[in-house]
């Protein structure tokens, strides 16, 4: 298990809800945080609360689906902490509406922030990490990247995206001679954070607190494990991809997956 003590971490959306929890989590462990978020009062908060005189604590307000932002803001985090250790990709939004309902605007939103954000900050950092062969990417997908959800069918299809992609460079890390560069692919159940208000949990899944979750995303780190998948239940749905479709679909309508959104509200 490797101490963070003294490592750098950058956090995407650490302003509020799992993103907070985790800076929390990160700055317990005596780790220097880059925190970024888009809302700045969230933003100054958190890092008013954790600032002290042993960690290095910098806020940035960044909207990672801004690519030139993104540059400019990875720019001056690297002049603030020379080095990143650890990169936390966890910035995400949710739409919530049946597919015949979502805009263009909220489609190009949505994938711009879950997708091309988790991939935009990556590049910003992983080629440092390569050549010092150090460091660890953390992508926060979501048991929703494992079995798609009914009226998620936007926010299920970026969440498959980035376990792809987290797929793919854990392998080429190890393809290119980087073993020293860990990746991490988180894959919850629904958390309480209010991001999905009005969310009915399925069987056997309830709500998740941010606190809890974010302990254990720490705690995979310092373990460096290749995947979190939590509660226990979202570690078998790789096994549905076995069954015949319509065993799926089944099962999703038995276990109450598919009404999950039928009360949603969001924030």
């Amino acid at each position: 298990m490797k101490s963070l003590a003294g490592k750098n971490v950058v956090i995407t959306g650490g302003g509020a809800g799992i993103g907070r929890e985790m800076a929390i989590g990160f700055a317990r462990e005596k780790a220097n945080l880059a925190i970024l978020d888009l809302n700045a009062e969230t933003l100054n908060a958190v890092v008013d609360q954790l600032s002290t005189e042993d960690l290095h604590i910098r806020g940035y307000r960044c909207d990672v689906a801004d690519p030139r932002m993104v540059e400019q803001v990875a720019a001056r985090i690297g002049e603030d902490f020379s080095t990143i250790d650890i990169l936390v990709n966890n910035a995400g939004i949710v739409v919530g509406k049946p597919a015949a309902e979502v805009s263009y605007a909220e489609l190009r939103r949505i994938v711009d922030i879950n997708l091309l954000g988790v991939m935009w900050m990556t590049r910003q950092f992983l080629g440092d990490m390569m050549a010092r062969n150090s460091g660890h990417i953390v992508n926060l997908a979501s048991a929703g990247g494992l079995l798609a959800v009914p009226q998620l069918a936007d926010y299920s299809a970026t969440k498959f995206a980035v376990v792809g992609y987290s797929d793919a460079l854990r392998m080429e890390m190890k393809k290119f001679g980087c073993p020293g560069v860990k990746i991490s692919c988180i894959c919850p159940s629904v958390i309480d954070t209010g991001m999905f208000a009005g969310f009915t949990p399925p069987l056997f899944n309830p709500l998740l607190q941010p606190r809890d979750v974010a302990h254990k995303i720490v705690e995979a780190v310092k373990r460096e494990k290749d995947y979190l998948k939590i509660p226990f239940m979202v570690k078998l749905l790789p096994l549905f991809k076995v069954l015949p479709a319509s065993w799926v679909d089944r099962l999703v309508a038995l276990t109450g997956v598919n009404r999950g959104m039928d009360h949603f509200v969001g924030h």
